[in-house]
Parts: C-alpha cells; structure tokens; sequence
C-alpha cells in the first residue's frame, strides 16, 4: 500500500528543489533499478506492481497507484526512491567529458550512458547544467548514472587545475578522426545553444571538429559527446 502522503512526495521529487530538502531522488523502470541494485547507491524503499518478479524487499502496489507516482507516460512495473549520495570528489588526473551548459535532461542522459560504454568514469558539469539526478535524466541514462561521476564544478578552475590537454568541440578546428589523442585529458563541449563559453576557449589546447555535411546547422550535443568518446577508447582501448 501507499498513502497519500507517500505519493505527494514523490511526484515532489520531480523538482530540484524538493530532491535537495529531502536528499532523495526517483529511479524507474526493471533495467535502471537493476543497475541500481548492482551499485553502492543506498535505497529508501521500493515500490513495484505483482508482475515485478525479484525477491528484493519492496511494498506492493497497484498498477492505478503507480501510474500516480511515475513520471513516465506508461508506468513500467517499479519505482525506487534514493538517497543522493555525498558530493563526488574530483579527479583531475582522468579523461573526463566537460560540459559546457547542458539543459536538456534527455541529452545529458545519453552523454552518461555514451560515457560509461567507451570507457570514461567521469563527466564534469558547469553548474548552470540540468541536474543529473533529474528523472528525465534517470531514465536516459539508462543505469549508466550509477556507474559514472557526474560532478558541477566551475570549469575554469577545474581544466586550470587538471594541466591535461583540453580538446574543445568547435565548428572550426582539426577533425577529430586526424588526431593522435593523448590520454589523460579532458573533451570540452558546450551547449548546442551557444557552444562553449567565451572565457573557456583560451583554455583548449587541441581546436577540434566533427567532420560532417552541410545540411544542419549542427549536431546534436548527445551524439556529438558520443562520437568524442568512441574516437577516444578507438585510440586508447588495449
């Protein structure tokens, strides 16, 4: 069973606000929760329909009481709400993706899950970007949120204190398939609205491109990210 109150505060969990005063956020669906159950993420309670098969300790509801609680258009069996853990500490030693003012939740989801299939444990985020523990966010990731550090930092200070080789994503540059990419460094990629921020560009070391046709104005930030990170464990994976 679930009250009424219960549900009112998970469908407050929407909001950045209401995830940082009670230090939870929402995780849907079998696939994410089985990744979250395979992670060192600490879980307040789960909630899940009869036909969620799992000897995992959870409460029971109706398919009608988590259609009320989900933020998906067609409930998928199990919601869980998490505790948020503990800020990350940043490594600047590592190949990280830095990104530049990412607002849309859906392509900061797919530059997670793109992350954590090539290889690369850490992404830092300007603090102006949409918050990882968003639930649009969540379920773009696919899992890949529990495998991989998404930190909000000032990125100027982070690329001047890291000394690694930055290479910035720019209309103008050297493409991408012709370098010889040094690792450890960082991917520098700004929104698809304004690209990287002025006072950054001075910091690239590497000006870079995604060779591409004319047809658009540009890619989108997610496959851009992606198309980053294949090249990258193309040229460093053993």
């Amino acid at each position: 069973m679930i009250n009424n109150r219960k549900i009112k505060l998970i469908n407050s969990l929407k909001r950045k606000k209401n995830r940082i005063e009670e230090g939870l956020f929402v995780v849907e669906g079998e696939k994410n929760i089985e990744e979250l159950l395979d992670s060192d993420f600490q879980i307040f309670e789960i909630y899940a329909t009869d036909d969620w098969l799992s000897d995992v300790e959870h409460i029971k509801i109706s398919s009608k009481d988590l259609g009320r609680i989900t933020s998906l258009s067609t409930p998928n069996k199990v919601l869980a709400l998490v505790k948020i853990p503990n800020l990350n500490s940043i490594n600047t030693g590592i190949t990280s993706l830095v990104i530049d003012g990412v607002n849309d939740p859906g392509n900061l989801g797919t530059i997670i899950r793109a992350a954590n299939w090539f290889g690369i444990k850490q992404i830092i985020c300007s603090s102006n970007s949409v918050d990882k523990f968003n639930p649009k966010v969540i379920m773009a990731s696919m899992g890949s949120i529990f495998k991989t550090d998404v930190i909000y930092t000032d990125l100027h200070k982070f690329l001047l204190d890291s000394k690694l080789p930055v290479y910035g994503a720019l209309l103008q540059g050297e493409s991408i398939y012709d370098l010889n990419i040094n690792s450890p460094c960082s991917f520098l990629l700004g929104s698809e609205s304004h690209g990287i921020s002025a006072e950054l560009i001075p910091l690239i070391t590497n000006k870079t491109t995604i060779p591409g046709g004319k047809n658009t104005e540009s890619l989108n930030l997610g496959v851009s990210a992606a198309i980053y990170c294949s090249e990258y464990f193309k040229q460093n994976s053993i």
